[in-house]
């Protein structure tokens, strides 16, 4: 039996990088996995692959996480493919640059929308699957950029700063209205997805800019996706039971500088 055997897991951002892994080690551990990406053919490549290699676990649709109709259209989908939803990994989001002064409203907003608002909306409507669940869990991605600023980062930082907060306040109403759903955060380092690449550009891009990454981190060597996605396994797990309204820094001791 696998840790997450029978579980029913719904995945946003599964196009490639952290989603894409996230929906590979649940599968390999026992679960079902949804699938969803603005990016519907990266999203349904991600889930033809799994079912290459565990015939059946894994399904996937195109969804923009900012509308409520898609998520209503998606959860449902979700819902009738695996028997329900149990957990729910809340994971797309986008990174973007600029300070107070250089920050464009289209940056503001959009990064809110995709990073947050997203979390919300997609919580609020998967909450009467997640109630039927004998024990459920929300695992919200955010970031070490929501703990530490940066002041060429004024969007995302805060962005990844509200997703902490919510969490919480996600898991407190959770808890104290007696559903059986934990809800916590999950916060990397630079990690070696995509979403990096423009930081790594920033550096002088190659091997010279992920040095420039690299150096910052106590641990001196960027996260694997894998790295993040052991928590997200343990998270989705019967064996995190009693953990909830915590986040989890996977971060190579970046934030006890």
């Amino acid at each position: 039996m696998g840790r997450v055997a029978g579980k029913k897991a719904f995945i946003t951002g599964g196009a490639q990088g952290l989603g894409a892994c996230f929906a590979r080690m649940l599968a390999d551990e026992g679960a079902k996995v949804y699938i969803t990406d603005i990016n519907g053919d990266g999203a349904a490549a991600t889930a033809a692959a799994i079912n290459d290699k565990h015939p059946g676990a894994a399904w996937a649709s195109g969804h923009d996480v900012t509308k409520r109709d898609e998520w209503k259209t998606a959860l449902e989908a979700a819902s009738d493919a695996m028997g329900g939803v149990d957990t729910l990994i809340n994971n797309a989001g986008i990174g973007t640059f600029g300070s107070i002064e250089t920050a464009t409203d289209e940056d503001w907003r959009r990064t809110q929308e995709i990073d947050v608002d997203s979390i919300f909306i997609g919580t609020q409507l998967a909450m009467p699957y997640l109630k039927k669940a004998p024990s459920a869990s929300i695992v919200n991605i955010s970031s070490v950029a929501g703990m530490i600023a940066d002041g060429n980062m004024i969007a995302y930082n805060t962005a990844k700063a509200a997703v902490w907060m919510m969490t919480k306040s996600i898991a407190l109403h959770c808890a104290r209205s007696g559903y059986d759903i934990r809800c916590n955060s999950v916060h990397p380092v630079f990690t070696r997805t995509p979403i990096i690449d423009p930081l790594i550009a920033l550096g002088g891009g190659g091997e010279e800019g992920e040095k420039r990454l690299v150096q910052q981190i106590p641990w001196q060597r960027l996260a694997e996706p894998e790295d993040v996605g052991y928590c997200v396994l343990y998270l989705a797990s019967d064996e995190s039971r009693y953990i909830t309204a915590s986040e989890f820094k996977i971060d190579g001791g970046i934030t006890a500088q």
